[in-house]
């Protein structure tokens, strides 16, 4: 034995097994070993759980844990909402090897790989090394978790001059941390050295990823490419390579090679979310459509199942009934509301309940009740919990057609500000949805005021049927303003009582109440009145 009997009996473990026997072999072994509080789980979704409210100082988990997430996707999910004991060694096995990512170790990385079978005295072997490693990078992830870079590197810098076993590890994290805080020059010079030593493939992946932030994409591009014919790295490069072609907005080149990486890895989120926003950027909202519509159905209340495909789905049925005839657009409404609705209570989250409610409140809008919607929009302004490019826009969306011009400025303002958190695909998708959502809605207000203009025009030449179509078009973006209304009104008042504009005209006559009006407007809506037909205001 490594350790005493006694350290381990102190130790908290969760073992993560889908077969009953191996997981009984197993569990078997740990106490051999010393464990006395060994927790047993048979699929990540059960893991999850426990760890939001459990505390483990080790995590033993077989790779392939039949449908759902695997252990390596479960370890990423983990540490993204640092969920992890800065000192919990996590510990992988499979029956055949396996590939794991070879940058990301700031983020932390599974401390360990091992090949099925094993013994007991291996297993504990493995534990001790682990946990060993662990206490010597303790500091180092304390200052990572707090994204103290400097603290970082001086606790890496003696474990590197140690230069023993774990000195290695020491200068892979140093790397990374001189990426992390935009130090790219030097961290391109470590890599480089690191290479002259050993031709060690994280080396020259992250030779690649420096270059590219340094933003010599040509060197970039031709450090990569040989990297796709290496299989321990291929999925990486491919992913860097497809966020070189972004940062280049080299949209089609880009797409080429995230089609390749999802033949790897058919549950990258980032890979699919490129793919299907490409499709809008494009002018090809139906195809976007599809392609979110394929991913709900593909994962629905699975594991990868992701609050994003339902959000993407309703923006882009959202729009499409903004822009809808008069006769489709309760049916698209509907339809509307069930994409959001579709979204399984599981994914509604502290995170993901601000976009639900700014969703709602703009759906709130269209179905009339315009007091509910300028309540939720007051709440959410005030939490100030909306921070992804496309919810942002749905903030300023909601702001424009209450007619809170200030507050829908200030959050196009704060789009086009967007700078994403990390410069990876993630980063890069983010950075061209912002892009292309300022562009959308400059020119959707460029053509509000077109549809405005027309729609007068339309009136003075005496073209009633052409002029409340342009009119109703702007007026559906942007309901509560009054001048809009007031157009409106005066059009349909030079025609007879029409049901089919009865419900449109009770959405203006309510939006009215809710919006700001000069003297000027009052005066005129007091000569309109009397002009409307009683049907109105029933």
């Amino acid at each position: 034995m490594i350790f005493q009997t006694s350290f381990y009996k102190s130790k908290n473990l969760l073992l993560i097994e889908d077969c009953e026997p191996v997981r009984a072999s197993i569990k078997g072994m740990l106490q051999q070993i010393g464990f006395d509080n060994i927790t047993t789980v048979s699929d990540a979704a059960q893991a999850m759980q426990l760890a939001n409210k459990d505390n483990f100082d080790f995590i033993l988990a077989d790779f392939d844990l039949g449908a759902g997430k695997n252990a390596l996707q479960f370890f990423t999910e983990l540490s993204q909402q640092a969920l992890l004991r800065i000192g919990c060694c996590v510990l992988l096995t499979s029956a055949e090897p396996r590939r794991l990512p070879v940058l990301g170790v700031i983020h932390g990385a599974p401390d360990a790989f091992i090949l099925k079978p094993f013994s007991y005295v291996e297993l504990e072997k493995r534990l001790a090394k682990a946990w060993s490693n662990r206490v010597k990078f303790r500091k180092v992830y304390q200052a990572l978790r707090q994204h103290n870079y400097k603290t970082a590197q001086l606790e890496l810098d003696p474990i590197i001059n140690a230069k023993n076993s774990t000195s290695l590890l020491a200068l892979r994290l140093m790397a990374e941390v001189l990426v992390a805080e935009g130090s790219y020059s030097a961290a391109l010079k470590l890599y480089e050295q690191v290479i002259q030593q050993r031709d060690f493939s994280w080396a020259r992946l992250g030779q690649a990823v420096a270059t590219l932030q340094i933003e010599d994409f040509a060197a970039a591009e031709l450090l990569l490419i040989p990297l796709l014919e290496l299989d321990d790295i291929r999925p990486e490069a491919l992913e860097w390579l497809a966020c070189l072609y972004l940062r280049q907005n080299n949209i089609e080149l880009a797409i080429k090679q995230l089609v390749e990486l999802l033949k790897l890895d058919n549950s990258h989120l980032a890979a699919h979310s490129v793919i299907a926003s490409s499709w809008l950027w494009q002018g090809q909202p139906d195809e976007s459509s599809k392609y979110w519509q394929k991913l709900i159905q593909q994962y629905r209340f699975s594991a990868f199942d992701q609050p994003d495909y339902y959000f993407a789905l309703t923006r882009i049925q959202l729009e499409q009934t903004l822009r809808s005839k008069q006769s489709d657009f309760l049916t698209m409404l509907k339809k509307t509301v069930d994409a959001l609705a579709m979204m399984p209570q599981k994914l509604i989250n502290e995170q993901t309940e601000p976009v639900t409610a700014v969703l709602r409140a703009r759906l709130m809008l269209l179905q009339g009740n315009i007091a509910q919607a300028k309540q939720q929009f007051l709440q959410l302004s005030a939490e100030k919990v909306v921070a992804e490019p496309a919810a942002i826009l749905d903030m300023a969306r909601l702001a424009f057609a209450l007619g809170d011009i200030k507050n829908s400025e200030a959050y196009l303002s704060q789009l086009k500000q967007f700078t994403p958190q990390k410069p990876d695909l993630t980063g890069e998708y983010q950075r061209l949805s912002a892009e292309f959502l300022v562009k959308q809605e400059l020119q959707l207000r460029t053509e509000i005021r077109q549809w405005n203009q027309a729609g007068m025009e339309q009136a003075q030449a005496g073209n009633i049927p052409q002029a409340i179509s342009q009119l109703r078009q702007a007026f559906m973006f942007m309901p509560c303003n009054t001048a809009l209304i007031l157009n409106f009104l005066q059009t349909i008042s030079q025609l007879p009582a029409d049901r089919t504009l009865k419900a449109l005209a009770k959405l203006a006559m309510v939006a009215l109440e809710f919006s700001n009006k000069t003297a000027a407007n009052q005066q005129r809506l007091e000569q309109l009145l009397p002009q409307l037909p009683e049907m109105y205001f029933d």
